[in-house]
């Protein structure tokens, strides 16, 4: 048989047979290709499978054997906490934490001073009760320029506060004034508390003089009461005085005049403020003081500085809310008083000899008084809570709260004379006029 043979029967082979023929060879070719896609389907799956389990295994393994980072943040105590920022941001230590017990000690306050050149200034630090040595040592920032030992607290760009290392130990040190007969006191705000503008302060708290702690002059106090102030106008007000006064350093005495010729004191107080500014940078200036006697600003240890104009004086008065009217009529009546007494010695039959010794009495009276005053104001004599001088006879009464023999021979000294000095006991005071 041959090709033509074979195709003459295939021609006569029934139509209908070679349909069905034709469409089973198609679903044989389709059940090939299906064969074939499962086939390789399944393979794909494995190795899908494969490589999934193996990068499982990889990332697992990388996770296991990486360190994790570390990141270390001392907060204000010194204690080491985890979280967070950048390294190379220097920790914030506030001053609170370092004053004395602020870790459960308390070093030995050491009353001296250091000197620190800053800009064109040296200025005077004196020593503060403070944590330990070893505290301290890990709250130093930046080194201060121009100055071995002697840094920053960290994370302070003001330099109120600074720590120095003085014979191997650590000390904490405060701003008290530069060394110079005068300089503008804008520079201290500037150099050394990082003030440049009103914005820089938060609030200005303000309570009344204590110059006089009997029972009158507590309930003088009492009366006037604190305030807070906060709004921008008032602080602005007192930033641009503060801004431009002189201020002329320590022993300035003579240039103060806050009502301590008052014999209570009440005068004081009624016209005197302590003033504490609260910075943005959380600095605090709180060692100013007012008094409405003779409109000045001054510190501890007799830090002067210049007399207002009236119009600052009516300025900072109204905000620090001093009415001056009770004031200004008690210095008419005593004006007229001292011209009556002046009269009357002029009229009395004296000679000039009697007249220089009671004038030298006087002076002695009223230099011991305002050496016993000083001392109050330094916080040299806390147990005193009031001097002034009294007549019938002539003498400075002072009112203490103690009877410690030793505390009050320290006040007795004072007299050198013996014979001007009376000390009143507080439990006996209800007397004293």
């Amino acid at each position: 048989m041959n090709k033509e043979d074979l195709f003459i029967g295939f021609g006569n082979l029934d139509e209908d047979l070679l349909r069905r023929s034709e469409q089973g060879g198609r679903n044989m070719n389709k059940k090939r290709n299906i064969s074939k896609i499962v086939k390789y389907g399944s393979i794909a799956a494995c190795l899908v499978v494969v490589l999934g389990v193996g990068i499982g295994a990889f990332v697992k393994t990388s996770i296991i054997n990486q360190e994790p980072e570390k990141t270390i943040v001392v907060d204000n105590t010194g204690v080491e906490e985890n979280d967070v920022p950048s390294i190379d941001q220097e920790r914030f230590i506030a001053i609170d934490t370092l004053l004395a017990s602020a870790d459960g000690s308390q070093s030995q306050q050491a009353m001296k001073g250091c000197k620190v050149q800053i800009d064109k200034y040296t200025a005077v630090y004196e020593a503060v009760a403070s944590v330990s040595s070893e505290q301290l040592e890990k709250s130093m920032g930046k080194e201060v320029e121009a100055n071995e030992e002697t840094y920053y607290v960290s994370g302070h760009n003001d330099l109120q506060y600074i720590i120095r290392k003085t014979a191997g130990t650590y000390l904490l040190w405060k701003f008290m004034y530069f060394e110079s007969d005068e300089y503008p006191f804008k520079d201290v705000l500037s150099l050394i508390y990082d003030v440049h503008s009103e914005q820089d302060i938060k609030e200005v708290y303000v309570k009344p003089s204590d110059v006089d702690n009997t029972d009158e002059g507590k309930a003088l106090q009492l009366e006037i009461g604190n305030v807070s102030i906060t709004d921008s106008d008032s602080i602005t007000s007192l930033y641009k005085v503060l801004n431009s006064l002189t201020c002329y350093g320590p022993e300035n005495w003579d240039r103060i005049n806050y009502g301590q010729d008052d014999g209570g004191m009440l005068n004081a107080v009624r016209n005197g403020r302590y003033l504490t500014f609260s910075m943005a940078n959380g600095c605090k200036l709180d060692s100013l003081k007012y008094t409405a006697v003779s409109g000045t600003f001054y510190e501890y240890g007799g830090v002067a500085y210049n007399e207002l104009r009236k119009e600052q004086k009516d300025v900072i008065e109204e905000i620090l809310n001093i009415d001056c009217s009770i004031s200004e009529q008690q210095e008419t009546e005593q004006r007229v008083s001292e011209s009556e007494v002046n009269t009357e010695i002029q009229d009395a039959p004296a000679d000039e000899s009697t007249y220089q010794e009671a004038r030298d009495y006087s002076a002695e009276l009223t230099d011991l008084q305002n050496r016993i005053t000083q001392a109050m104001i330094n916080k040299e004599l806390p147990f005193v809570t009031s001097c002034g001088i009294y007549d019938n006879p002539d003498r400075v009464k002072t009112v203490v709260n103690t009877e410690d023999e030793d505390l009050l021979a320290k006040l007795r000294a004072f007299d050198t004379t013996g014979e001007l000095l009376e000390i009143v006991y507080s439990s006996r005071a209800n007397g004293l006029e």
